[in-house]
């Protein structure tokens, strides 16, 4: 397993290369300079995609904020909060208010898994999204001691975490 200090060394080497290459390309296709001026918000909008980290992040996380969320999906904070009312990505909020979205929930396209949301609308009529963010990702004896998160982003099949939820829920509305 990787360490924090090792992750962000190989994040810093891949950046480097690209920044380096997104630079020389532009050099050679003549770019003007003023492209690149604001090098403050490009720094903040490239820091806005890594996941953000809380408290919960041990439990469920990491987590993305809204700020990084809409960046990394290139919409608005109304359009995000439109997906969190329809239950179309997995969101819970924190004590101050601000909501965070586990980046587990994410395909590498930058959409929500639908296996994940299935299970996150059949659990969110029982219990609140920090309980149902926190048994998405808690193991499973049924499931071989894998999360049910894990179970489904690996391909196995719903039906099987589905059972798995609908006995929660039925048990959490007794």
């Amino acid at each position: 397993m990787n360490t924090l200090v090792e992750q962000e060394r190989k994040l810093m080497d891949l950046l480097t290369r690209r920044v380096h290459k997104t630079f020389a390309d532009a050099r050679a296709a003549g770019v003007p300079v003023e492209v690149f001026d604001d090098v403050e918000s490009i720094a903040a909008s490239m820091a806005a995609a890594l996941p953000a980290t809380h408290v919960y992040d041990q439990l469920v996380g990491p987590f993305y904020d809204t700020s990084g969320l809409t960046r990394w999906w290139g919409i608005s904070r109304q359009s995000v909060n439109k997906s969190v009312a329809a239950g179309s990505v997995i969101a819970c909020r924190l004590d101050d208010g601000q909501w965070v979205y586990p980046t587990w929930q994410f395909t590498a396209a930058a959409t929500v898994h639908p296996h994940l949301i299935t299970l996150w609308k059949a659990l969110r009529g029982a219990a609140d999204p920090w309980t149902c963010a926190v048994w998405l990702r808690s193991p499973q004896a049924e499931l071989g001691d894998r999360s049910v998160a894990d179970w489904v982003i690996s391909g196995e099949p719903v039906e099987a975490a589905l059972e798995l939820a609908r006995a929660d829920v039925a048990r959490w509305s007794a």
